[in-house]
């Protein structure tokens, strides 16, 4: 009957080799159960993993709808089904599935292998999104169902015309609130609605939550970068809660199909689970406003906050109430959320286009600030245009609204890293976080201008608020490495660069920042092969700058030259700043060429310009030279640097330690 015997391995014998040549399927060889075979495989193709995902789609079609995708009376019926014919969406065969699941299995079974899932782990990954949509929607139907509206509003319900649009109201659960902090996190809603362009919708409405609940003074909010860097993904609301430092978390579901909407939404206590509060919102796109405005103040009133008439007006306050407006400064802030250089373009063309149809909607200027500032920053766009722009724009914003924090922002940022004007990017950035104290970005960009004054102390509490509010962003880290570096405090600089590789390992800013510490802490070798592996994951021209300085110092000139040249080639395409020539010359010790290429660099008004005096205390000795602060020269560039920007007051001597020679070149800037 066949029995197996286990037999001792024998030496050089590939015991798999046989069967290895029997199961795979050759090219021209037409194999496997007709119903389960995929095109490639009908046609006697090469397959690979990509027919296992059609014939794991036959089977899922299957179990849902009790059919066969591709039938016949025959074989040759059945493959010609397989090569000629679509199949059903399984919805139209079972009653009560849904559509998304219709996109999912349909997927698997493309005709063409390209457009199916690469393998069976991005399939459970869009099936396990899809469980987490439908058990979030069935909880909020259950609660909805064991929280009945009022006898009251019973009969308020009754009196409405069949036509009117009507909102399933429950009250929060009795559950203890005097114990729950008053933070929160804002995940991105779930995108349910058939179309899967309508995630900037939902991404747009969750955001605009976020921004309305994180202008009240009493209330804790965690920042977009960290409360959104969950979707997708699988984590329970008690972990988030934790990782974002939060006791409560707002999520919900948005489909969206023509003018229609449908929003759930749930509050819920991170620390035990219980739900707060929830609503379901079945409403037409013109009520947008109205329902924004009541998830706002059910979230005040669940979590006892009080909105005083002042605080209020500001939370409240509409902008516009025309919803075409409203939908391209949503397509705005999603390409902008992007934080690419093809992101921040369509965002500028997206508020470009909301302008034109309102010329008077302040929450478009003040984004376009942003998306600008940014262009400009990253050498996406031309500077001296861009920043005439930006100005205009966020100048637009607050003759409009005052109250705009982004504009505060954004203004601050060109005050400082672009006129030179602490002052100016400091007012800026102080009134944004009395606006908003939960502005992370705000915060930083304070803490980086304390940090050109040699405040260190101020500069690291700013940089701990920032990561406190955005715990799990790759630049508020990134920055806050940036102002241990600064101050001389380079343990505290690589334990950002930890956090930030267990957040993402191959997140190119953390070996940058880990490769400048050693060098200037003089382990040559170990900052090339940290700035190396910067520039393989992505890197930027700062970041190569510094390589051509490590490469230098490690007694490698050919290398440091390749990366001078590659940086002059950068050049005519506006990629490199005249500033990072002149580090890597300094590296190099030709002194008159970093003069040179500073005295360009004062002329473009490179932004990096800004922190140099603070930066050349660091870097003196491993790359700029021991002498560099000596040479007259420097006074000159100081007296330069005063001149661009109006000011007369006498420069003492740089090396004084006096804080009047500070406090007068960081006045200069």
């Amino acid at each position: 009957f066949g029995l197996a015997k286990l037999t001792e391995h024998q030496q050089g014998v590939d015991l798999e080799a046989a069967t290895r040549a029997q199961v795979t399927t050759r090219t021209g060889l037409v194999m496997g159960t007709p119903r389960y075979m995929s095109p490639e495989q009908a046609r006697g193709l090469a397959v690979d993993a990509r027919t296992d995902i059609w014939s794991l789609g036959v089977v899922l079609y299957e179990m849902l709808t009790g059919k066969q995708p591709f039938v016949g009376d025959t074989m040759t019926d059945i493959l010609a089904s397989i090569l000629r014919n679509e199949a059903a969406p399984p919805s139209t065969l079972a009653e009560g599935l849904p559509t998304e699941l219709d996109r999912i299995v349909l997927k698997t079974l493309s005709k063409d292998r390209a457009g199916r899932y690469r393998g069976a782990q991005d399939l459970l990954v869009e099936l396990r999104q899809l469980q987490k949509r439908l058990e979030f929607e069935a909880e909020l139907e259950r609660a909805n169902f064991s929280n009945p509206p009022s006898a009251g509003i019973l009969v308020a319900q009754k009196t409405k015309t069949v036509e009117e649009p009507t909102t399933a109201i429950t009250t929060p659960l009795e559950v203890e609130a005097q114990n729950i902090r008053n933070s929160i996190a804002v995940l991105p809603f779930i995108n349910t609605s058939a179309d899967a362009e309508n995630e900037y919708f939902c991404d747009g409405l969750a955001e605009e939550l976020l921004n309305a609940l994180a202008k009240i003074e009493e209330l804790k909010v965690a920042a977009r970068t960290s409360a959104f860097s969950f979707k997708g993904k699988d984590v329970n609301i008690s972990q988030i809660a934790r990782t974002l430092n939060v006791n409560t978390i707002l999520e919900g579901s948005v489909r969206k199909s023509g003018n229609r909407l449908r929003i759930l939404v749930r509050l819920v206590n991170a620390t035990d689970g219980y739900q707060l509060w929830s609503e379901r919102y079945d409403r037409q796109m013109q009520d947008i406003f109205d329902v924004q405005d009541e998830i706002t103040l059910a979230v005040v009133d669940a979590l006892k906050v009080q909105l005083l008439g002042e605080n209020k007006a500001v939370v409240l306050k509409r902008y516009t109430d025309n919803t075409e407006v409203y939908e391209l400064y949503l397509k705005g802030r999603f390409h902008y959320n992007k934080h690419t250089p093809d992101g921040w373009k369509r965002a500028i063309e997206y508020y470009e286009q909301a302008i034109e149809k309102e010329p008077d909607y302040a929450p478009a200027y003040a984004a376009m600030t942003s998306a600008l500032v940014f262009a400009w920053f990253f050498g996406v766009l031309p500077p001296r245009e861009t920043i005439a722009k930006c100005k205009a724009a966020g100048s637009r914003a607050l003759e409009l609204d005052e109250s705009l924090d982004e504009s505060h922002s954004a203004l601050g940022r060109i005050g400082f890293y672009y006129e030179w004007d602490w002052m100016k990017g400091e007012r800026g950035y102080r009134r944004a976080i009395e606006i908003n104290a939960n502005s992370a970005s705000a915060h930083l960009g304070l803490g980086m201008i304390l940090v050109s004054r040699e405040r260190f102390v101020d500069a690291i509490r700013e940089g701990r608020r920032a990561v406190e509010l955005d715990p799990l962003s790759l630049v508020t880290n990134l920055y806050m490495g940036w102002i241990y570096y600064f101050a001389d405090r380079a343990e505290d600089a690589l334990d950002q660069v930890k956090k930030m590789v267990e957040i993402e390992p191959r997140f190119h800013g953390a070996y940058w920042l880990k490769g400048t510490v050693y060098l200037t802490r003089g382990k040559y070798e170990e900052a090339v092969e940290a700035l190396e592996l910067t520039q393989k994951l992505g890197g930027n021209p700062i970041a190569k700058g510094y390589l051509g300085c490590a490469y230098a110092r490690a007694g490698k000139r050919e290398e440091a030259l390749g990366v001078l040249n590659q940086l002059l080639a950068m050049r005519e395409q506006q990629h490199s700043e005249a500033f990072t020539i002149a580090r890597v010359y300094g590296a190099l010790g030709e002194k008159d060429k970093v003069f040179e290429w500073l005295a360009k660099a004062i002329d473009e008004r490179n932004g990096e310009m800004v922190l140099f005096d603070a930066g050349s205390k660091i870097e003196r000795g491993n790359i700029w030279g021991e002498n560099f602060r000596t040479d007259p020269r420097f006074a000159e560039l100081l007296r330069r640097i005063r001149s661009s920007t109006g000011e007369h007051a006498q420069v003492e001597s740089p090396d004084q330690s006096s804080e009047s020679a500070t406090r007068i070149f960081k006045s200069a800037k």
